[in-house]
């Protein structure tokens, strides 16, 4: 779970000022193998584990969104993970706390489907550009 959590941070983040700049959008890709019930394990350790820690995040505004996406055609990498929010800052603090809460609450060596089955992960940090859920007045990011 853990592993999950974990992010590669660029040494050269820059802070951003949430009302001046647009969101900033991580992505975080892991090659997984969906095999034998694995697929399964994964989606149910997401959904009954790491989304309650990451909906108290965006409840206590942290972050603006998470969530995951699987691919059906594409790559190798086939497990998607997104998080939203004003800062790089705020993404990289908002996961260290995600990571803690989940060690503290399964234990630092707990079991994970997703350390198992899924042993490469890459991440990208991203500004937001324009989409259908910015506001048309501000140019801000909304729909949330």
């Amino acid at each position: 779970l853990v592993a999950l959590a974990a992010i590669a941070v660029p040494g050269t983040a820059l802070s951003q000022e949430a009302e001046e700049a647009p969101p900033v959008l991580r992505l975080s890709f892991f090659m997984c193998d969906f095999s034998g019930g694995n697929g399964d394990a994964i989606d149910e350790e997401i959904e009954t584990q790491v989304m309650p820690v990451w909906n108290a995040l965006v409840a206590e505004g942290k972050v603006e969104s998470y969530g995951y996406v699987y691919h059906w055609w594409a790559d190798e990498w086939n497990l998607g993970i997104y998080t939203i929010a004003p800062t790089i800052q705020a993404i990289i603090d908002a996961n260290e706390e995600a990571g803690n809460r989940l060690e503290a609450q399964y234990g630092e060596d707990a079991p994970s489907a997703i350390a198992s089955a899924c042993p490469h992960h890459r991440d990208g940090f991203y500004t937001m550009g324009p989409n259908t859920d910015m506001d048309a007045v501000t140019g801000a990011a909304g729909g949330r």
